[in-house]
């Protein structure tokens, strides 16, 4: 039907009776108009959205191309007072391969020529990276607030990629990424930013520095003391390990799950016999991380037939948490930028991950379950003869300055045992046990203090060792 003709009517009769019903009908007319335009709103939003999801999946997942040129900075960081940039050798073997810039960041409270302490962090743990506000600051001063005390930025850690490590065609150089992102490589970056604040009247005029780590940067601090431990004079290792100390004693790396939770250990090695369980074991392993027992057994009940429905539920509810999330972490962990973690973590573990696989119980390792799967391309270039396993063995012996050793009964990582025989291999050290757990989170002021002591004044002053005698310590006691 031809609305016009009603509109253009000559006979006002008509046109009064049909006028209400037209402007209705113009009004309808507009609302489609009106929707038509909306959905195509909706639909360029929608495609832009898509184009711009793509790009950044793209970007997010991209080999590196370009690392940044000698003389720049980032702009997010620009050079000041405490934040240096320096040249370093991408390969300190080989100088003919050029250099890469990199940067240090210095404490809030950091002071001139006094005691300065380097917080070492390996790259799995990727703690440094644009830091300047103090929110940025939040986490490190918790720790050494008060102190001076020194950030690096770790090659391989983002920003600080190294597009060598891969080949033209987008894939690993597996014998590059070992070599450049290696740690006997960021063992001389430490050494080489020392120099650097040497020269700079940065330390005390002898250059000595002291050293501090936890867990994965805990073995770290043990690496360079094995090699540069003469500008050390004290250093503090924290909830830690030490591969060549493990493979002495014929013990894993890292803790089975059996010695703190046996009953969960149980469980899960009869669930893993009929089926691979990656995901359970990295939720198990994250929530062990933080001393949950309880919510560690329960979500391996979760499994068995007959099972609560409230276990079920908790399992599920931990799961889809991004952080406790398997193929997530996994996938953020497979990108580009991220294979310095692997690399790390190859040298770690690389040696026990041949040998893994668990016959009892009493050998289920929640690490190794999940690194396994993690490191499944290092381990096929390995056995198909493309890189060997990394193999330590640090003469700890030869470092004559102070150690404090920290460890903690529920850690599930490292237990106390590894730390005694880390403590007992210095000559001048002394082991602090907690009853906390991988996290160290249970007595953050205490913990503090503790640290502020030893720093300060010395593993043997009066100060120091009345941490030693409070009742939240637990060695000798």
């Amino acid at each position: 039907m031809d609305f016009k003709f009603y509109i253009e009517c000559e006979d006002e009769t008509y046109n009064l009776h049909m006028k209400p019903i037209m402007d209705g009908v113009i009004k309808l007319k507009y609302k489609i108009k009106g929707f038509k335009f909306f959905k195509f709103v909706v639909l360029i939003v929608f495609v832009g959205s898509l184009v711009y999801g793509c790009y950044e999946y793209n970007e997010f997942t991209a080999v590196p191309a370009t690392r940044l040129a000698t003389g720049s900075y980032y702009p997010e960081m620009p050079p000041d007072s405490h934040h240096y940039y320096l040249q370093l050798p991408i390969d300190h073997n080989d100088l003919s391969k050029g250099n890469f810039t990199d940067f240090y960041i210095l404490s809030p409270d950091f002071k001139q020529g006094k005691e300065v302490i380097f917080w070492l962090f390996d790259n799995q743990q990727e703690a440094v990276g644009m830091i300047n506000s103090s929110d940025d600051f939040e986490y490190f001063e918790n720790n050494l607030g008060g102190l001076s005390y020194v950030l690096i930025g770790n090659r391989g850690v983002s920003p600080t990629l190294f597009p060598e490590v891969y080949n033209k065609n987008g894939t690993v150089n597996y014998n590059l990424a070992l070599k450049l992102y290696g740690s006997s490589q960021q063992i001389e970056d430490i050494e080489a930013v020392r120099q650097d604040m040497q020269k700079k009247g940065l330390l005390p005029p002898d250059g000595k520095i002291m050293l501090y780590g936890g867990s994965g940067g805990g073995f770290l601090v043990q690496q360079y003391l094995n090699k540069y431990g003469s500008h050390v004079s004290r250093a503090l290792i924290e909830f830690s390990g030490a591969p060549d100390i493990a493979q002495q004693h014929n013990v894993t790396f890292a803790s089975n799950l059996y010695e703190q939770n046996p009953d969960a250990a149980k469980l899960y090695f009869v669930l893993s016999q009929n089926e691979t369980r990656t995901s359970l074991a990295f939720t198990m392993f994250k929530l062990g991380l933080e001393g949950d027992k309880e919510s560690q057994t329960r979500i391996v009940e979760s499994q068995v037939e007959g099972a609560k429905l409230k276990d079920k539920y908790l399992y599920f509810k931990k799961w889809i948490n991004p952080p406790y999330n398997f193929p997530l972490v996994s996938f953020i962990i497979g990108i580009p930028s991220e294979l310095e973690v692997k690399v790390r973590i190859y040298e770690l573990t690389g040696a026990d991950l041949k040998e893994y696989n668990p016959a009892s119980p009493q050998e289920v390792n929640l690490m190794y379950e999940w690194t396994g799967v993690i490191l499944a391309d290092f381990l096929k270039a390995n056995a198909d003869g493309i890189i060997s396993v990394p193999h330590f063995s640090l003469n700890r012996s030869n470092y004559t300055g102070e150690v404090m050793v920290w460890s903690g009964t529920k850690d599930q990582d490292f237990n106390k045992q590894t730390a005694k025989w880390i403590s007992d291999s210095y000559p001048n050290s002394q082991q602090a046990i907690f009853n906390d757990t991988h996290k160290r989170g249970r007595y953050d002021d205490y913990y503090s203090n503790f640290r502020k002591a030893f720093f300060i004044t010395g593993l043997n002053s009066s100060e120091t060792q009345s941490y030693f005698q409070d009742a939240r310590q637990l060695s000798g006691k």
